[in-house]
């Protein structure tokens, strides 16, 4: 008992990193569904990287995704981005880790963030999807599974 004790102490000291609960969309992301994650960060470590969890089922139409992001840091400073993520090859293959028929993508979203202990950060993401030569937004960006976010001291 006292061993295993130890493996799990030792196992949560090594972890460097916070998975937030993902988003799950119902029928697929709609075009006003903005995704919104909080956290906080408890190292001492100033320097995190953070990523996007996208994962869509084989059937997702499209060979990338644009979101439009935005981040609240601890002085209320935002900024906001529209951001492009190719998510296959150009033969259709994709790109994240397949698991059965799902697709997983790790999206890198900020590097070398200054992220402060303590401090509540807050990020929202929304899809930007538009078919070509359309102004209107994809009411609904089908089998798209949820999303979620990863954060992690740089190393």
């Amino acid at each position: 008992l006292f061993l295993l004790m130890c493996l799990f102490l030792l196992n949560e000291s090594c972890n460097n990193s916070n998975l937030i609960k993902p988003y799950e969309f119902s029928g697929g992301w709609k075009a006003n569904e903005v995704v919104e994650f909080s956290f906080d960060v408890s190292e001492s470590s100033s320097d995190y990287n953070a990523f996007l969890i996208l994962r869509h089922n084989k059937n997702y139409a499209f060979s990338n995704i644009f979101l439009i992001t935005n981040i609240v840091f601890e002085n209320q400073y935002s900024k906001t981005d529209t951001l492009e993520y190719i998510l296959s090859k150009k033969n259709g293959e994709w790109l994240g880790e397949k698991k059965l028929s799902i697709v997983e993508h790790k999206l890198l979203f900020k590097k070398n963030l200054n992220l402060i202990k303590d401090s509540i950060y807050k990020i929202s993401i929304r899809n930007s999807m538009r078919l070509n030569n359309e102004v209107n937004p994809i009411t609904n960006l089908n089998n798209v599974i949820d999303l979620g976010l990863l954060i992690e001291i740089e190393e």
